[in-house]
């Protein structure tokens, strides 16, 4: 099917999987999405809002794009949340790749793949909401 602008389309369905707003800047369309973490480290707990951000780069009509991510987890989420990634019905791409960033208490996971937006933003809301995110 050949639509008048694919990108906007793109944007909308991403903005369908994700359940976010999207923002498209040229060739690259931008997600945030908000959540509240809570921290708990002996007798005080500490609250906080933070973004999980998502970029889909080289946004071209039917071709695989640059998607990375990078979403602060609790040590208690990531097993988790690697698991819903690692089991959804469509798999991994080969050149995917992630790196972790251990901080007391909280996991930073910077996750990259090139694969059509569609596919990477699928798998990706289910591993969220695994987190109820």
């Amino acid at each position: 099917m050949i639509t008048a602008n694919p990108i906007n389309d793109m944007a909308l369905m991403l903005k369908n999987a994700l359940e976010e707003e999207v923002v498209v800047a040229g060739n690259l369309i931008l997600v945030k999405k908000l959540r509240e973490l809570v921290i708990r480290s002996g007798t005080p707990s500490f609250s906080f809002k933070v973004d999980c951000d998502i970029t889909f780069q080289n946004i071209h009509h039917q071709e695989a794009t640059i998607n990375n991510v990078e979403i602060l987890l609790l040590p208690s989420e990531l097993p988790q949340f690697l698991s819903a990634l690692i089991n959804h019905a469509n798999p991994l791409p080969n050149n995917y790749s992630h790196r972790l960033v251990m901080e007391k208490d909280v996991y930073c996971l910077y996750m990259e793949s090139r694969e059509l937006p569609e596919q990477f933003a699928v798998r990706l809301a289910a591993a969220l909401k695994a987190l109820n995110f």
